[in-house]
């Protein structure tokens, strides 16, 4: 609510100019933008919080909270990478130092879905029962889909790194940062689906 708050108050001030003086408006915009900037990854530890039930082991881990956090780190700087990258290269403006710095919170997403990812395996198998059973069909049914998706993830963190160290510009680096995206959205997708197909409930 917050954000939809301070999107209006930023992308259509006209609405509230006759009801609030510029000062309070402006005040009020900061204000519902750092409350918005809170509340999101409060939102996101309740989140977790709800899919860290004992009835359902293949989620009762904190690796969903790496999963959801490391999600809301590469997802939210690729998308304001991308916006503005567009922006900036339609304006014919230098765009490489703004994406490098924004690789650093991408890769640490990865990073941290990947290594999430790595501890959750191992916990499948020694917890047993039905955690166990999720990573056996993690593992064969749906091997080949959790092969792809860790690879990806893998060169997904060397490609992010690579391409925030060199700084490409212009056309060339648009392009190596829109297939870097297409990766980082494949992976995703995938793991998404691997996160609802695989549990197995003990109910």
């Amino acid at each position: 609510n917050a954000m939809v708050l301070y999107t209006l108050l930023l992308a259509v001030p006209g609405l509230f100019s006759w009801l609030l003086p510029q000062g309070l408006m402006q005040g009020l915009r900061t204000f519902t933008g750092w409350l918005a900037a809170a509340a999101g990854p409060v939102a996101l530890y309740a989140m977790q919080r709800i899919y860290r039930i004992k009835a359902r082991p293949y989620w009762d881990h904190w690796q969903v909270a790496t999963a959801f956090y490391g999600s809301m780190l590469t997802l939210g700087a690729l998308t304001v990478a991308v916006v503005y990258a567009v922006v900036l290269l339609v304006q014919g403006q230098p765009f490489a130092n703004l994406l490098a710095a924004l690789a650093w919170p991408m890769a640490l997403g990865l990073m941290a879905e990947g290594l999430g990812l790595i501890v959750h395996a191992h916990y499948l198998g020694r917890r047993g029962g039905e955690a166990a059973a999720s990573h056996l069909e993690q593992r064969t049914t749906y091997g080949k889909t959790y092969l792809l998706r860790n690879i990806s993830l893998a060169l997904s963190i060397v490609v992010v790194g690579a391409l925030g160290a060199v700084q490409l510009d212009g056309y060339a680096g648009f392009l190596a940062w829109i297939l870097a995206a297409a990766l980082i959205i494949v992976i995703a997708i995938i793991g998404r689906a691997l996160f609802y197909v695989l549990v197995i409930p003990t109910t």
